[in-house]
């Protein structure tokens, strides 16, 4: 519950920093902007799912209420499922910035990215909904889990396989992008080192550097993402596709306790991604300051 709360006030202020300030509107932030969407609505929702499957009080309510499940499962996988899908667009926009350069101004514009995002939480609400429909296995007195409430092929064919797709095609796009912003780095030493400054100066370079310095900062925030979902998944993998000798035995307790941790892990992520784009990224962190009423008495060089 701390850890969810916490998240609420720096996803708040990401949103508000691009709604509020125009240098923001690109489509880069477009895509932060609905990434800090779904974080935010994981801190808001997380805290339900808490305390109806954590308190004595929310237990005896939720296992007689299936509604009332069915819809904090939804609430919370909808805000899941949408940060997995919005760090896929985030590196698939990165990828086309890296590998298409020419063509990326033609490409990612912000109505193609507004439709993208529309897109992306459409289908995502929409398929967290089948459940309510009637594809589910609620049962009276049994936890409101998805491994106890959602069908084995709902959980898997429409949440755990699609998350992994999307991570793989991430995993592909960032090494990618790491091999290309390596030697992106090295280049420039070499550059600095052999050539004048004012040559580095005109607009084509300074277009090309900061598109480097928002390649490295998502990076950054995909490296994150990584650390704290994949234990998450892999556990919920594991309870689904029991082994046989858990079917027999049970499942062990140690791998009960380290799932239980794996979900604090996973709502960790909504904390850190604000303080990368304050870290990194100078429009950012001016906005913060803006929006905190704190005034900077010098100019800080960018990242």
């Amino acid at each position: 519950m701390v850890i969810l709360m916490a998240g609420v006030p720096g996803n708040l202020l990401t949103i508000l920093a691009y709604f509020k300030n125009e240098q923001l509107r690109n489509p880069t932030n477009i895509l932060i902007c609905s990434q800090s969407i779904g974080d935010l609505f994981t801190c808001l929702t997380g805290p339900l799912f808490v305390t109806l499957n954590y308190t004595e009080a929310g237990l005896e309510l939720i296992q007689s209420g299936k509604y009332l499940c069915l819809v904090s499962l939804a609430l919370l996988f909808i805000a899941l499922q949408s940060s997995i899908v919005n760090i896929l667009a985030l590196s698939t926009e990165r990828f086309i910035a890296v590998y298409f350069s020419l063509n990326y101004y033609n490409w990612v514009t912000e109505m193609s990215v507004k439709r993208a995002v529309v897109a992306i939480w459409s289908v995502v609400i929409t398929i967290n909904c089948l459940p309510m429909l009637g594809w589910e296995e609620w049962r009276p007195e049994v936890h409101c889990m998805s491994n106890k409430v959602y069908p084995q092929a709902f959980f898997q064919g429409f949440f755990i396989i699609p998350s992994l797709i999307c991570l793989f095609i991430c995993t592909l796009e960032n090494f990618a992008i790491a091999v290309t912003a390596i030697r992106r780095q090295r280049s420039l030493g070499v550059v600095a080192v052999t050539e004048n400054v004012e040559q580095q100066s005109d607009e084509a370079n300074i277009k090309s550097r900061n598109q480097f310095k928002v390649t490295k900062m998502l990076l950054l925030v995909v490296g994150c993402f990584y650390t704290t979902w994949l234990p998450w998944i892999i556990f919920n993998s594991l309870l689904f596709g029991m082994p046989s000798p858990w079917k027999v035995k049970g499942v062990p307790s140690s791998v009960l306790i380290a799932s239980e941790y794996s979900k604090a892990l996973l709502v960790s992520n909504a904390i850190v991604n604000p303080f990368i784009y304050g870290w990194k990224n100078l429009h950012f962190r001016d906005a913060y300051y803006k929006l905190l009423g704190i005034r900077r008495n010098r100019v800080e060089p960018s990242p």
